[in-house]
């Protein structure tokens, strides 16, 4: 199986992310490209999060659509801090029930012999963190119930204040990678940070068995990074 990941693609405001993040204006164009030049074709398209600015569900669609039109044979995807527009779980679960495009945020994914779980995760400081790391044990729960060989966790905020070059600029909630590490998790995959803050992080880093990907699209040239 062939999974590769992408985090933060923030569509739908290319003014907004050409000021703010330093994106080039045909940033998506790019990607698309960069995607569809995977050979073989991906199984599986993990976007972790922040994937389209606007406030309501019907502002959000035809970006989605853009998304979930990148090629790969499945495509799972969680919210992040800056999915405003993302209505109840429940109406996500409905409409996006599909491995095709499949909306992760709160449950679990089985493909083959790989379990996929997935959260939006918080900073520390986050009043919504007891119900964030609720989710995520309920969803490593099922996850280990589950006949696979490999356990892959996706966030969309750094779990760990070990991806810090600095830790003392961390704003990562440690409890998420603690769950992770008593659940037996192999591999996680997060998005959130940007090339242009004033921290820095390891885009990847292994912690024991544990393997963390940053996936945020401008720390890789606008290319997808290669989980498995």
């Amino acid at each position: 199986m062939k999974i590769i990941a992408i985090g933060d693609p923030h569509l739908g405001n290319t003014e907004k992310m050409v000021e703010r993040f330093h994106y080039p204006p045909n940033y998506f164009e790019q990607l698309s490209h960069n995607i569809e030049l995977e050979t073989p074709i991906a199984d599986l398209l993990i976007i972790a999060g922040d994937l389209v600015w606007g406030t309501d569900f019907s502002e959000a669609v035809d970006q989605l659509d853009a998304l979930q039109n990148l090629k790969a044979k499945n495509i799972s995807f969680i919210e992040g801090n800056h999915d405003w527009w993302l209505p109840q779980y429940s109406t996500m679960y409905a409409f996006f029930n599909s491995p095709s495009f499949y909306f992760l945020s709160g449950r679990t994914l089985i493909l083959e012999n790989v379990g996929i779980c997935g959260i939006r995760g918080t900073d520390k400081e986050a009043s919504t963190k007891a119900r964030e790391l609720r989710l995520l044990e309920n969803a490593l729960m099922k996850l280990s119930k589950a006949a696979i060989n490999l356990a892959i966790c996706v966030i969309h905020f750094p779990p760990t204040s070990l991806i810090f070059q600095n830790p003392d600029e961390s704003f990562a909630e440690d409890n998420f990678f603690t769950l992770m590490e008593e659940f037996g998790v192999n591999k996680i995959v997060y998005g959130h940070c940007h090339t242009d803050q004033n921290y820095k992080i390891k885009p990847y880093l292994k912690i024991d068995n544990i393997e963390l990907y940053c996936t945020s699209v401008d720390y890789f040239n606008w290319s997808p990074v290669r989980i498995l």
